[in-house]
């Protein structure tokens, strides 16, 4: 299975750049008070002030300016990947092997286990123990103080922390995603729910340059009642769920059905015209029609009534489209049932057409 980190999670980004930008203030602070600290060997007191104070002025735009939710992962990942830099001139100017700027990296190892993919974790493990080994090239000092041997204490220390971080953390993610989707899908029929079916309508509806027509369309079904009458609430759930199964087969892959509720249902659609669209109407009501007859259910006779309306003549919005496609709905219920009907606006013009022979006098669409 493929690991995925808490950064593909839209809702964790911002989580994760505060948290950087509160680990650079930090960083910041300790830098600060490491210049005035007694007995540590600072050579560069002023590229520290200057490192310091870098570090501040990014975790403050990381804090309360930078957008993270609508910023790509990269910036969080550039931001990580600078402190790798800061943090071995920090360990170079405060005294290499001994100086205690070099235990700012677990909460490198620590940030990077919990937001970021395995292979990435691992990745950014390696570059700490390359910063902490670096005053090999330049200390002295760093044998005889011990940095080989702490360096073999702190790989593996490195490697456990990380790889139990990100065993929780991906645990996290796998429970988010569950949770997200049960509550987009209804809970009987498997199929997404009115969320996930306004989410998507929304999206749809809100794009700068809609490519395609976006249409609504409501289904309820006529004659249910008598199958919890006659056939209890596991009969209910059973034509319920033979129903949704039937619409998905009437229905193409790119549309979404949807369950609101009882036993109302809805289609999202792009890029179908108005005859399209009845054909597609009259397919759902013959399907319905088929469903009631393969149950075995005597005494059940199933029809539906199908409302639909498009976007943008027939509202602008999720709540404006819903409106118009119930109202139609309301329409085919009253002139019959077992029929659709087109959105308010053309109503009237559906009822002209209405004197015509087979138009609103049996299931066909108007």
């Amino acid at each position: 299975m493929q690991t995925r980190g808490a950064l593909d999670i839209t809702e964790e980004r911002p989580l994760a750049g505060r948290l950087a930008g509160a680990l650079y203030l930090i960083g910041a602070a300790t830098a600060i008070v490491l210049i005035f600290l007694p007995g540590i060997d600072i050579t560069h007191p002023w590229w520290i002030l200057a490192i310091a104070v870098l570090g501040a002025l990014w975790g403050t735009a990381a804090l309360v300016l930078v957008p993270w939710d609508r910023v790509s992962p990269v910036v969080s990942h550039a931001s990580s990947i600078a402190g790798f830099p800061t943090t071995a001139l920090a360990v170079a100017f405060t005294g290499g092997a001994t100086s205690p700027a070099r235990f700012y990296l677990f909460f490198v190892v620590i940030y990077a286990a919990y937001f970021y993919t395995r292979r990435q974790v691992m990745a950014y493990v390696l570059a700490c123990v390359a910063v902490l080994a670096l005053p090999l090239a330049y200390d002295g000092t760093a044998v005889s103080d011990g940095l080989l041997g702490e360096l073999l204490i702190l790989f593996p220390t490195f490697v456990v922390l990380a790889a139990l971080m990100a065993g929780g953390k991906q645990l996290l993610v796998d429970l988010h995603e569950t949770a997200h989707a049960l509550a987009r899908h209804d809970s009987l029929t498997g199929i997404p729910n009115r969320r996930a079916l306004a989410d998507l309508l929304d999206a749809k509806l809100h794009t700068s340059d809609p490519p395609e027509s976006v249409a609504l369309v409501l289904l309820d079904l006529d004659g249910f009642k008598s199958a919890n009458t006659l056939y209890g609430h596991p009969g209910g759930d059973r034509v319920l769920c033979e129903i949704a199964a039937g619409l998905e087969r009437s229905t193409r892959d790119a549309d979404l059905l949807a369950r609101l509720g009882g036993d109302e249902f809805a289609i999202v659609l792009t890029g179908l015209d108005e005859s399209e669209m009845r054909t597609l109407a009259d397919r759902l009501l013959a399907e319905v029609r088929a469903v009631g007859g393969r149950l075995d259910m005597p005494g059940l006779h199933l029809s539906a009534s199908v409302g639909w309306a498009v976007a943008p003549d027939d509202g602008r919005n999720f709540d404006e489209l819903f409106a118009s496609a119930d109202v139609a709905l309301g329409k085919a219920k009253a002139t019959g049932k077992d029929r659709a009907v087109r959105a308010p606006e053309r109503v009237a013009t559906a009822e002209a057409r209405s004197r015509r022979p087979g138009v609103l006098s049996g299931p066909v669409t108007s």
